[in-house]
């Protein structure tokens, strides 16, 4: 059998199981703001929460384009589910960071620990005895309400200037207002965190972008430039998934007019599935460069990030177009709260707003084509160093 073929029936296997295994939870997901807690057991049996974490500890540092292609799955099911996969997953990226004994203490119970929070510095510290005081209030921090630790980031205050770090905190210590009423990607959960001077000891404060890692593995190194990839495959998962509901749509279409707009939705579907294929193999060829990268421990040169974003405003740009074409295509059916289709979109609507995948982040890649200094931070320490 042609290996390509293999492949494509393991893939549609795999969609089948997960839609089995998802679909049942999604109107109750949608309602309640947050994933249910059968959808929080079925990513742990699927190795969400350990993929990311240390072997040492018992988790599977899996190759991240593995783990990739599992999200871009998920958000074929449902675009909520696989941007929480990706981001409590995702935590993990950064934890190495801290000391060993801190590690230890988060792994004591098992691997699969989530991870949750808001890489805006939106909190405030003070320095104190063997730790900080912490104040702040933090948004959209997807994924919080099934969250077993909570990072987020804060300012210090210095004469030349404030300098950024992160924390990370028991969930119990962290006050979440349940703000998250929105259009689309309704069941991410993404409330505001808030927390009022609460003590953080120096072992659990760290700097992203700067400092040695206590785990030197392919995962840790570059976590900014895997964060802005995994972004690519919710919206390409999306994507496909608006893909496949028009067509479930149109196939009871044999005659009269409906027959005449399916000949139509031939054209607009075979430009969808072009501008699909030819995104998936631009954002595959960029996740094998960084990760080439990451595994080697080869230097990055001041472009890749800048390119590494670039593409990802590009796929979310092209993710967009196909999800609002789809929906056209899906005429009044489309309308209906019940038609995926309608969620397809309200969630693309809402998945393209991201800040790091705004327009505006083409600025950093033309500035690269100039050698000159690129930065992405707008207050995102994952994006931003020190200072």
């Amino acid at each position: 059998m042609d290996h390509r073929f293999a492949n494509e029936i393991e893939k549609s296997q795999n969609i089948n199981a997960l839609s089995l295994m998802l679909e049942p939870h999604i109107e109750a997901m949608e309602e309640l703001s947050h994933l249910p807690g059968p959808v929080v057991e079925g990513f742990r049996g699927l190795g969400i929460f350990r993929m990311f974490a240390p072997k040492q500890f018992g988790g599977e540092e899996r190759s991240f384009p593995e783990a990739l292609a599992l999200i871009r799955d998920i958000s074929r099911v449902d675009a909520s589910m696989g941007w929480v996969a990706s981001i409590t997953s995702g935590g993990c990226l950064v934890l190495p960071k801290l000391p060993m004994a801190s590690l230890e203490h988060i792994y004591r119970n098992g691997p699969d620990q989530i991870v949750a929070g808001s890489a805006l510095a939106a909190g405030i510290g003070r320095r104190v005895e063997d730790g900080w005081r912490i104040t702040g209030r933090w948004p959209l921090a997807s994924g919080c309400m099934a969250a077993d630790w909570i990072l987020t980031c804060f300012k210090e205050e210095k004469p030349d200037g404030p300098v950024t770090k992160a924390m990370l905190l028991p969930a119990e210590k962290v006050r979440v207002d349940q703000t998250w009423r929105a259009m689309g990607l309704r069941g991410t959960g993404s409330h505001h965190l808030q927390v009022d001077n609460v003590f953080v000891p120096d072992d659990f404060v760290f700097s992203i972008a700067e400092g040695e890692l206590t785990i030197d593995s392919a995962l840790y190194r570059r976590p900014p430039h895997l964060f802005a990839l995994m972004h690519g495959a919710v919206h390409l998962g999306l994507a496909r998934a608006a893909m496949d509901d028009v067509i479930e749509i149109m196939k009871p279409a044999e005659s009269g007019p409906a027959l005449l707009r399916r000949q139509s939705a031939y054209f607009e579907l075979g430009w969808c599935e072009a501008k699909l294929k030819a995104t998936q193999v631009a954002l595959d060829r960029q996740v094998d460069l960084v990760w080439g990268d990451v595994v080697h421990n080869t230097h990055s040169d001041a472009a890749s990030l800048p390119n590494t974003i670039q593409l990802g405003v590009h796929v979310a740009t092209v993710a967009l177009e196909i999800v609002r074409k789809c929906f056209e295509l899906g005429g009044s059916a489309a309308v209906y709260e019940d038609c995926p289709l309608q969620r397809r979109l309200r969630d693309i609507q809402v998945a393209t707003q991201h800040g790091l995948i705004q327009r505006a982040n083409f600025i950093t890649g033309g500035r690269a084509l100039f050698d000159e200094a690129a930065s992405n931070s707008g207050g995102n320490a994952l994006f931003a160093s020190n200072g």
